[in-house]
């Protein structure tokens, strides 16, 4: 029995996976990670190896306690074997939890063009080519930082919270007060990227929705779309798998 610890480090919290091979076996989002906290999480598991990719600079505490209590611990950087190839005319600016997305979508769909469309802070949607190819992706502001930015960048329009209850909003295609507008008018921009990149692919290509934001968005698309809320943390997962085959071979 072997697992495998992977950490994803966001802009506004940390997610914490426990692998058993490419099952998901925990799950946990911290807003604040410590060595205690991830040493909790694994308990007396002995972790056969462990993985952390990072939108910001490296924990470099986080990184020693994962090389002191794990049996290979290593970080997702530019230089790390993956089992996709990066096309990207700059890959030292290529963020780790893009790469690792599209390593995730395409663990599950090898063979298919995928749009992969990671919705959290920012919506980022990546390309990758039924070669399993990352053909490069764009990056646009996320459903939260719409809302503030359009209550920070104007002189009256209120901060709207995150609409949690997209069906019932979307049920109107224009707003019918000033929360409303706001509120509609992000959500269906962003829903409205991803479909115009869908529309511009490959025919057959599957779009899959990852990222804290995926569901909401999967509950309103008026098209077919996997959501994988786990899907940085399963590219994670696959990554570090493949380069434990390379390094027995």
């Amino acid at each position: 029995m072997s697992f495998y610890l992977t950490i994803d480090q966001g802009n506004s919290e940390a997610k914490i996976a426990l692998w058993e091979g490419t099952e998901l076996m925990d799950f946990r989002m911290e807003p604040s990670l410590t060595p205690a906290k991830v040493a909790a999480f694994a308990g007396e598991r002995t972790i056969d190896g462990a993985i952390y990719c990072s939108v910001a600079r490296e924990d470099v505490v986080i990184m020693r306690h994962l090389r002191h209590n794990t049996r290979k611990a290593m970080r997702l950087n530019p230089d790390t074997p993956i089992p996709i190839r990066v096309a990207y005319r700059t890959p030292s600016t290529l963020g780790a939890d893009r790469v690792a997305a599209a390593v995730g979508a395409w663990s599950d769909f090898k063979g298919r063009p995928i749009l992969v469309v990671d919705a959290g802070t920012a919506v980022t949607c990546d390309y990758v080519d039924p070669d399993g190819v990352y053909q490069g992706g764009n990056i646009a502001p996320g459903i939260s930082m719409q809302l503030r930015a359009l209550h920070e960048f104007t002189a009256r329009l209120p901060l709207v919270p995150f609409p949690e209850d997209m069906p019932r909003l979307c049920t109107s295609l224009m707003g019918r007060d000033t929360r409303e507008a706001i509120a509609l008018g992000v959500v269906q921009s962003v829903l409205a990227q991803i479909d115009y990149y869908r529309k511009r692919l490959p025919e057959g290509t599957v779009t899959v929705l990852g990222g804290g934001c995926g569901h909401h968005l999967a509950s309103v698309c008026d098209f077919e779309a996997t959501v994988d809320e786990h899907l940085v943390s399963k590219g994670l997962n696959r990554i570090l798998l493949y380069n434990s085959t390379l390094s027995t071979k």
